[in-house]
Formats: structure tokens, C-alpha cells, sequence
């Protein structure tokens, strides 16, 4: 395990997320950070990444990031292999496999990028 701020900063996130705390999720980027789920449209800025982990959150009643592997790849560059388990209010449980890549910068994410199946999505 690498300890670094890099690091550091997305445990900080994942664990917002596991809070459902949107504010806490969002703190973890710089103001004009990027958060980009693959295919989706990237989300800009972090008022628009507070405001979709909300909408997002108001669907769920638990999550869970199960992380496989984490690394700092290069210097603020934090990958990580992990299962995203989100409890949806309806009851089911979605398990989407994920990778993720995230550029840091002074403690703070500039940029994170996940890529996944769409499929494994929630209608």
C-alpha cells in the first residue's frame, strides 16, 4: 500500500460516497475538477459534481465501493480496480465493476474518469 496524499484524497471520496454525503464527495475536488463516467457526458466543476452525486444518492439507501486493487501508477495518478455496490430505494442491489482513474493535484482531484459497462446500469 502507497501512503500518499494521492491516495489519501480518493479514500476520502470513496468514503463520502459510503456516508452518502455529496458535499463530502465533492470537497474531495478542486473547483473546476471533472468527474467523467464513461460513456457518459463529463460532469464540470465541483457544484455540478456535488449536485449529481445527489441525484444519484436520492436513488440509493446504501453503498459500498469494494476495492480489488488501488495504486498510485505515477506521481497523483491513483487507479483503482473495485466493485461499486449501490441498495436502490425499489430494493435491488446493483454490483458494477469498475475502473477508475484519478489525477490529483495538491491534495485534490482535478480529474477522475471511470470506465464500465453501461449495461450494468440501472434502467
Amino acid at each position: 500500500m502507497i501512503d500518499s496524499t494521492a491516495r489519501a484524497i480518493v479514500e476520502t471520496l470513496i468514503h463520502g460516497w459510503e456516508a452518502m454525503d455529496a458535499d463530502a464527495v465533492a470537497a474531495c475536488f478542486t473547483e473546476g475538477g471533472v468527474w467523467h463516467n464513461m460513456p457518459y457526458p463529463p460532469i464540470n466543476g465541483r457544484e455540478a459534481i456535488a449536485e449529481a452525486v445527489r441525484r444519484f444518492l436520492a436513488t440509493a439507501t446504501d453503498v459500498r465501493f469494494v476495492l480489488r486493487h488501488v495504486g498510485e501508477v505515477s506521481p497523483g495518478i491513483v487507479v483503482t480496480e473495485r466493485n461499486d455496490v449501490f441498495t436502490l430505494k425499489d430494493g435491488r442491489t446493483v454490483d458494477i465493476p469498475v475502473m477508475g482513474v484519478f489525477e490529483t493535484t495538491d491534495g485534490k482531484i482535478t480529474a477522475w474518469r471511470d470506465y464500465f459497462d453501461r449495461a450494468a446500469m440501472p434502467d
